[in-house]
C-alpha cells in the first residue's frame, strides 16, 4: 500500500472519536457533510499549481490545520463551492481527472485503501461503494440489476442539493479505474458510463480515462463493468488489513449523525400513506431508491421504518382523537390498523394509556 496508508491507518489509530468539521475559527453547524480528505488533496493538488493552500482554505471559510484532522468533515455547501470555483481559480475544466491522476498512485482515500486490499476488483469495488456515506452523507451507489456478463451500480441521493457535482462525481470514477489498474491490470476500464451532467468541453480526454463511450445528459449516473474484469486478482490483496479498513470505514459511517433530511422524507412518505400499502415499498418508491437501500439509510440513521411509522401513527392518532366527532373504528382504519383492537393495543404501547383514558385526560 506504500507510504500513504500506512500514515492513515497510523494516524486513524491516534483520532479518538470523529469530530465534525471545525470552520476556521468555530465548529460547523448541523447538516450533511463530507469527508474533508478529498479538500485535503485538493488543496495539495492547488499547491502543485503555485497555490498557497492555507490561504485558499481561508477563501474557502475553513482552517487548514483543521483540515489535517483524518476524521474532520466539511458541509455540503462549501463542498459545492470547493468544486465549483477551484476549477475555475486552478483554470483547470477537468480538475475532478487531474485530482485523480495526483492521488491514484497512493489510494489516498479509504475506500480506495479497501479496493487495494481485496481479493479481487469485485469485491474491492463492492467493499468500496458501502463507504460511500462516509465520503458524502445523503449518497449512495447501489448495485442494480443487469445483464449476467455485466455488473452495474447506480447513483443515488436524498436531496438534489446533496448530490455530486460534476468535477467531484467524475473525480470519484477516474480514481477507482485508476487505481484498480494499479493493483490489478493495466487494461481495467468500464463497459459503460452515463452521467447527469452535460459534456464537458473535452469529452474525449475522460472517454481515454474511462476506456469507455461516456453517455452524457442522463437521467442518473449509472457505471457498468464486464464482470469477467471484476474477476481480476488484486496484486496487493491483504485479507487482514482489508477486514481492519472495512470495519474502521464502518465505524466511521454508523458514527455519523442522523440524516435530518432523510427522516423527513421518511416521515412525509408515512404521513401520506394510504391504508392497506405495503409502507417499504410506498416509501422506497416516494424516496426513489430501492427497499434495501432505505432499510440501510435508516440503520445508518440509528432508526427504523416501523420506529418511524409508529412515531407518524402516534402523531396522527393524536390529532384525529382530539376530535370528538371520530370514532375508534374510523382512525383505526385511516392509520391502516386491520381492527380496533390493534390500534387500542398500539396506542398502549405508544402512550401508555387507552385512546379512551386519553381523551378523558384531554378533556380535562
Amino acid at each position: 500500500l506504500g507510504a500513504g496508508s500506512a500514515s492513515l491507518l497510523g494516524q486513524s489509530r491516534r483520532s479518538s472519536g470523529r469530530p465534525m468539521l471545525r470552520h476556521a475559527p468555530s465548529a460547523a453547524g448541523g447538516g450533511a457533510t463530507v469527508t474533508a480528505n478529498v479538500f485535503r488533496a485538493l488543496l495539495a493538488y492547488a499547491s502543485t499549481r503555485g497555490h498557497d493552500p492555507a490561504r485558499l482554505a481561508t477563501h474557502f471559510g475553513l482552517s487548514w490545520e483543521a483540515l489535517q484532522d483524518l476524521s474532520a468533515r466539511v458541509p455540503v455547501a462549501t463542498a459545492q463551492r470547493f468544486w465549483a470555483e477551484l476549477p475555475v481559480m486552478l483554470d483547470d475544466d477537468d480538475l475532478g481527472l487531474h485530482l485523480a491522476e495526483f492521488l491514484a498512485p497512493q489510494g489516498g482515500l479509504l475506500p480506495m485503501l479497501v479496493l487495494t486490499t481485496a481479493s479481487t476488483i469485485g469485491e474491492g469495488i463492492t467493499r468500496a461503494m458501502e463507504l460511500q456515506r462516509m465520503l458524502a452523507e445523503g449518497s449512495v451507489w447501489e448495485p442494480a440489476p443487469t445483464e449476467p456478463s455485466r455488473a452495474r451500480w447506480v447513483y443515488t441521493f436524498d436531496d438534489p442539493v446533496a448530490a455530486a457535482p460534476r468535477q467531484a462525481l467524475e473525480f470519484g470514477l477516474a480514481l477507482m479505474v485508476l487505481v484498480a489498474r494499479r493493483v490489478a491490470h493495466p487494461e481495467v476500464r468500464y463497459h459503460a458510463v452515463r452521467l447527469r451532467h452535460l459534456a464537458p468541453r473535452n469529452a474525449a480526454a475522460h472517454a481515454r480515462l474511462f476506456g469507455c463511450e461516456v453517455s452524457y445528459g442522463q437521467a442518473r449516473d449509472e457505471l457498468e463493468f464486464d464482470a469477467a474484469l471484476l474477476a481480476l486478482p488484486v496484486q496487493t490483496a491483504n485479507p487482514a488489513l482489508l477486514e481492519h479498513l472495512s470495519a474502521h470505514g464502518r465505524a466511521m459511517v454508523h458514527a455519523l449523525p442522523p440524516s435530518d433530511a432523510t427522516l423527513d422524507r421518511v416521515r412525509h412518505a408515512l404521513r401520506s400513506l394510504p391504508p392497506e400499502t405495503v409502507p417499504l415499498a410506498h416509501v422506497a418508491g416516494a424516496l426513489r431508491c430501492s427497499p434495501r437501500t432505505l432499510q440501510r439509510r435508516l440503520r445508518d440513521a440509528g432508526t427504523s421504518l416501523q420506529s418511524l411509522l409508529d412515531e407518524v401513527r402516534y402523531q396522527r392518532a393524536q390529532e384525529m382523537l382530539s376530535d370528538p366527532a371520530r370514532g375508534l373504528k374510523d382512525i383505526a382504519a385511516t392509520l391502516g390498523f386491520s381492527e380496533p383492537a390493534a390500534f387500542h393495543r398500539a396506542f398502549v404501547r405508544w402512550s401508555g394509556r387507552s385512546p379512551g383514558q386519553w381523551r378523558a385526560e384531554r378533556r380535562g
